[in-house]
């Protein structure tokens, strides 16, 4: 008799029906060719940074290159074992005015972040919006609340 996981590697190797599509990550963005992630950081006023995280030190320079590149500011920041290259809310803004697709992906995850964060994300999320209405085309989220 066959193991529960042969059956499904072979289910999946035949039957098109069985596979399922890719589960696409709301919180990540590309700039640059470079794939990161939406972080909310709940200091004093609250900001949102893209960050990535990379072990080797040599490709966190690599990527930093590449956004400096396209005319952003990040920054390279030692993280325990990893290398840490993020971007500043100010860079991130700058290029959701400019990119569809990037002020779309901030706007849901802050979205997101007001409908189902903590306390603390929720506030922090509905700050971010009402201080850049441009993020927020119609969002009902905010009238409610």
């Amino acid at each position: 008799m066959l193991k529960a996981h042969k059956w499904i590697y072979i289910k999946l190797a035949t039957d098109d029906g069985f596979r399922t599509a890719p589960k696409q990550n709301k919180k990540s963005i590309t700039v640059a060719g470079v794939v990161m992630y939406l972080h909310l950081v709940s200091d004093r006023g609250g900001s949102l940074l893209a960050r990535r995280y990379v072990r080797d030190v040599g490709k966190a320079l690599a990527a930093a290159e590449r956004l400096e590149s396209a005319g952003l500011r990040p920054n390279v920041v030692r993280s325990g074992p990893n290398y840490m290259v993020n971007i500043a809310t100010a860079d991130l803004l700058k290029l959701a005015e400019e990119d569809d697709a990037v002020r779309r992906a901030i706007a849901l995850h802050l979205a997101e972040k007001v409908k189902n964060g903590t306390p603390r994300q929720r506030e922090v999320a509905r700050k971010l919006l009402q201080r850049h209405p441009f993020l927020n085309p119609g969002l009902p989220l905010l009238q409610n609340q």
